[in-house]
């Protein structure tokens, strides 16, 4: 039960965020039609006004107005995939069902319930909650029962016409069902006698003020914190806690204005402060995004989105401060206007004034708007501990799942599944990361390193780029899981022409330093062949930098199946007519075919990682190396072993026939600044003199 109830909250929560669209349209509806002062500087006429403030009542009434309904069937939406599913997979209720159940389940409720004559907005808030959860339970476990599911449905009929007519017993069995509950607990709300007592009890206690203000506050506050409209609750059930509408406080009862005006600064939950405590301590992440879209709303005491945004509906970091902050600023005050500090008096004013504006309207003195400023600064303060947890437990989730992303996008398998295309927080994160990659490549924020090459003599012959992403954002990213990302986003192009272009200039530096013999390889993408551009900006890239192109060794990466496309053929046609060096990298495993030695040009063969690492444990891998050796000796290609630590692995890879070795036996990948001196020791004594140990 306790998972399931976990199950459920998730699906509450991710459906308070489905809605922000309908949220924040009935906000601007809401602010724009309650505007502090009004908007009538802005009509022409009074015809003009009225037919305005017409439309934004249309706006609320299709948003805010149906926001119990839409939230019945977006929870069932949501929780339909987290149950568990049925083994035979057309039992399993579709969307489209579970939706359709949720909507007719609701109004059946509301009518039932008799809600204010069928209501189906912000009071209906709990009623789509439990519907949502209850439908999507309900419509489950009928699906499971095959005294319900008996409509056979031949399997070549429509997909849509055999859900249509599978589902429509168990749809309207779960309708029937709902409805006989709405109708043995219709009129049996107990809230409004309770509240009534309470109230009658109050107005003749000694503390009936200070009571009656705990008690609003509490309701409200515990009921918005599951996502129920506390205001619209108070407002049906509990008017007997307030003075009447227009009255001046009386000592007894709870004074609207004053919970309006000093205790829900920002709106429900004081969380103006919790704004301003997010700018804080969380500085420009995550949170402060969210929390700088509901800035100007909270301004005007309007917060749906920081409430579900966040969100703090539900969550059980801010469930203690969204509680306890409105408590404190509204017992404080009362005891700020017994001691005499301001007084207030009984003015009229709109709910969406701003503060300091609403404390001096009240209290007409300046006392009332430097109260709300010592409140606010006081909500701060209180929220600013559990912002910095909130901070903490989100940035812990975010390492946990960046972890998890970089795991899966550097899976190498023959068909890699695109965590970016997934729509789990897995796929979100992986959109965050593919972003920041995306930003980096253009603003030129990764870097090369180089690792050397030897031959069987020692001799230093070239050196391979590869690519290097340390992101500002979440740090170092290894370079497979940079460039698998680069390729699952589309961006793989730009990626490869800037490590071109960076790789070229870098070798020009070098020849300039004397070290032209040395080649430089650069790895490409199968699907950057496939474009027509490529061979004319690779060679436009090598006279930028005054370079022959047989200094540049293109190495054709095998992350992805080589496209057998006319556009492919022309691209390897064109680099072999400007003099290119080809090299198929990671032969032997992946994509890898002997079909590629006939089709294409290839100078060098580049064993797989995964063979030379274990050569020397694993016979298998032993022959695969022999067998690849020959071929390349029978086709006269240069056969290159990477992964190379020590000199035992080197001496069974020559004794193979390999005839270049690049590893860490050598050395690792040098930055740039660190290749000038490795060339230095390297080149400037002959070869014998260089003595290879185990280690770079």
């Amino acid at each position: 039960m306790k998972i399931r109830l976990g199950l459920w909250m998730l699906a509450v929560r991710d459906a308070f965020v489905s809605l922000l669209p309908l949220t924040l349209f009935g906000v601007a509806a809401t602010l724009l039609r309650h505007f502090p002062g009004g908007l009538g500087w802005l009509y022409p006429n009074a015809a003009f006004a009225l037919a305005w403030e017409g439309y934004l009542e249309r706006v609320v009434a299709a948003s805010h107005g149906v926001f119990g309904l839409a939230l019945a069937v977006v929870v069932a939406l949501h929780l339909l995939p987290r149950l568990p599913a049925l083994p035979e997979a057309d039992d399993n209720p579709p969307p489209m069902m579970i939706g359709l159940a949720a909507l007719v389940n609701f109004m059946l409720c509301s009518l039932g319930l008799s809600l204010g004559g069928g209501t189906m907005g912000y009071e209906a808030m709990l009623l789509g909650i439990v519907v949502g959860v209850a439908s999507a339970e309900l419509l489950r476990w009928a699906a499971g029962r095959s005294w319900l599911m008996f409509v056979v449905v031949p399997v070549d009929a429509d997909k849509s016409l055999m859900h249509a007519l599978r589902f429509c017993t168990p749809v309207i069995f779960c309708g029937v069902l709902v409805l006989l509950l709405a109708g043995a607990v219709s009129g049996a709300s107990p809230l409004a006698a309770w509240f009534a007592r309470l109230a009658s009890w109050l107005a003749v206690s000694p503390l009936g003020d200070y009571l009656a203000t705990a008690v609003a506050i509490l309701v409200n506050q515990a009921f918005w914190a599951v996502g129920v409209h506390g205001g619209h609750l108070l407002d049906l059930y509990a008017g007997d806690f307030f003075v009447a509408a227009g009255a001046s406080p009386d000592g007894q009862l709870a004074w609207r204005p004053l919970i309006d005006s000093f205790v829900l600064l920002g709106g429900s939950g004081a969380t103006l402060g919790l704004v301003i405590a997010i700018r804080l301590a969380a500085g420009d992440g995550a949170q402060w995004r969210i929390a700088r879209l509901g800035l100007l709303p909270s301004l005007f005491n309007i917060n749906e989105v920081i409430l579900f945004g966040l969100p703090v509906v539900l969550s059980p970091v801010y469930l203690l401060p969204f509680i306890a902050v409105p408590l404190l600023l509204g017992l404080l005050t009362l005891l700020a206007v017994d001691g005499g500090l301001f007084a207030l008096h009984a003015v009229s004013i709109p709910w969406t004034t701003p503060p300091l504006v609403s404390g001096w309207l009240l209290s007409d003195s300046w006392r009332g708007a430097l109260w709300q400023v010592f409140e606010i600064a006081l909500a701060t303060l209180c929220y600013l501990p559990f912002v910095r947890r909130a901070e903490a437990l989100r940035a812990a989730r975010h390492t946990r799942l960046l972890g998890k992303v970089i795991e899966a996008v550097r899976n190498e398998a023959p068909v890699r599944a695109m965590v970016i295309r997934r729509s789990d927080e897995l796929g979100i994160m992986g959109r965050i990361l593919l972003a920041a990659l995306r930003d980096d490549i253009r603003h030129g924020a990764l870097a090369l390193h180089y690792q050397p090459k030897h031959d069987r003599d020692g001799r230093l012959v070239g050196v391979e780029a590869l690519v290097r992403w340390h992101s500002g954002k979440f740090g170092p990213v290894p370079a497979q899981v940079a460039v698998n990302l680069a390729e699952d986003g589309g961006c793989i192009r730009e990626l490869g022409y800037w490590v071109i272009e960076t790789a070229c200039a870098a070798k020009a530096r070098w020849n300039a330093l004397g070290f032209a013999r040395l080649g430089v390889a650069v790895n490409v993408s199968p699907s950057q062949l496939a474009d027509p551009g490529f061979a004319r900006q690779l060679a436009a890239a090598l006279r930028r930098h005054g370079l022959a192109s047989h200094e540049i060794e293109i190495e054709i990466t095998e992350s992805q199946a080589i496209p057998d496309e006319l556009a492919t053929n022309a691209t390897l046609q064109a680099l072999s007519e400007k003099g290119m060096r080809l090299s198929m990298d990671d032969f032997g495993m992946g994509y890898s075919s002997l079909l590629h030695l006939r089709r294409f040009g290839i100078h060098t063969i580049k064993i797989d990682g995964s063979l030379t690492r274990d050569l020397q444990g694993n016979p298998a891998n032993a022959d695969i190396i022999r067998a690849i050796c020959a071929l390349g000796k029978a086709r006269q290609v240069e056969i290159v072993a990477e992964f190379v630590e020590t000199r035992g692995q080197m001496e069974a890879l020559a004794a193979m026939g390999c005839d270049v070795f690049q590893g860490y036996l050598f050395s690792p990948p040098l930055a740039e600044s660190e290749c000038v001196a490795y060339f230095g020791r390297y080149l400037a004594a002959p070869a014998d003199d260089k003595k290879i140990t185990d280690g770079p």
